[in-house]
């Protein structure tokens, strides 16, 4: 199980860093709108209307980026492997019936991720970093977070989906005779 958990968090992780790699646009520009606000909202005193007005514009963002993550990820399916959204979906749920342990242990992944990109540094920065400068410093890490972790993060579980959906096609591909990808 520990193997097979490796061995698809690697397997995502390479497809999002070239997906980053062919989208960097996309990814950083829609990434910049949550760092500038995340900046300024954790550095300066902003009113609580600015504060919440803000991050609703920074949730529709990233629910932007996600749609549109997925919505390119839906197009490779299909021009790359013939799959239409059903089939891609049933072919997901399949493959996560047939690798339980190797998708539950993305948990596992994702929960080491958030301790070595968040809290230890959150941890270092109250520890090490003088009041005085604090502020400042914690608003440059959650900027710099934005275009790097909590995007790649995005993209690896959309890798996730991926690796699992076309390693599944591989182990068990089923083709009806004169029926779409899509609708099979």
């Amino acid at each position: 199980m520990i193997a097979a958990g490796w061995s698809l968090s690697k397997a995502a992780a390479d497809w999002a860093a070239r997906f980053y790699g062919r989208h960097v646009p996309l990814v950083l520009g829609l990434s910049l709108v949550p760092s500038v606000q995340r900046y300024l909202v954790v550095r300066y005193d902003v009113p609580a209307a600015v504060a919440i007005g803000s991050e609703v514009l920074v949730t529709g963002v990233r629910l932007l980026l996600v749609l549109l993550v997925v919505r390119l990820l839906a197009r490779e399916l299909a021009v790359g492997h013939g799959l239409g959204g059903r089939a891609a979906l049933r072919r997901l749920g399949a493959a996560i019936d047939a690798r339980r342990g190797a998708f539950y242990f993305q948990l596992v992944v994702l929960a080491a991720a958030f301790v070595v990109c968040d809290v230890l540094p959150n941890a270092a920065v109250a520890l090490w970093v003088p009041e005085t400068h604090r502020d400042a410093v914690a608003a440059t890490l959650v900027a710099v977070k934005n275009p790097t972790v909590i995007a790649f993060t995005v993209l690896w579980m959309a890798g996730i989906a991926r690796t699992l959906i076309v390693a599944h096609g591989t182990e068990s591909a089923t083709v009806v005779p004169g029926v779409p990808a899509g609708r099979r």
